[in-house]
């Protein structure tokens, strides 16, 4: 049980991110199509610090410590216990998203006596095991424009 614990605060320790000022993830001109992602985030508990959303694709799987891109938005943004963003500039591809609630804004996932304190979400996925969720429990294909529905879990 306790390699599992260790496993499971590693997959979350890979949610430190820094701030990105470009969410349009193709090179300028570059032509091929692209989508867009509106992301709803339910269940935030507070509208302290900040939300930290990082992209994965098949080039940057999930644990990759970078994804393709990195995104901070400020909880101040957050309507209720909601958030609804949109995020523009996908080519179609396989990816996946993950989020870190970053309550402190210390860029770190902060741990209590054996769980975290922070909260995190998946993209149309609820992480109920203590086990390291994988890329392919949150994975999806990118065809067109979509809504992400992304569950905060808290401990």
């Amino acid at each position: 049980m306790m390699k599992y614990t260790f496993a499971f605060i590693f997959f979350l320790s890979s949610f430190v991110c820094a701030q990105s000022d470009n969410v349009n993830v193709l090179p300028e001109g570059l032509s091929e199509k692209t989508y867009s992602i509106t992301i709803t985030v339910k269940n935030i508990r507070n509208k302290k610090g900040v939300l930290r959303f990082k992209f994965y694709d098949d080039s940057t799987p999930f644990p990759h410590e970078m994804g393709f891109l990195k995104e901070v938005i400020p909880k101040t943004a957050v309507t209720g216990d909601s958030l609804r963003i949109t995020f523009h500039g996908f080519p179609s591809r396989r990816m996946a998203i993950a989020l870190l609630d970053d309550e402190n804004d210390n860029v770190k996932l902060d741990i209590g006596w054996i769980l975290p304190v922070e909260g995190h979400a998946f993209s149309d996925y609820y992480h109920k095991s203590l086990r390291r969720p994988v890329y392919e429990d949150f994975s999806f294909y990118l065809t067109g424009d979509r809504i992400v529905v992304m569950p905060m879990r808290y401990y």
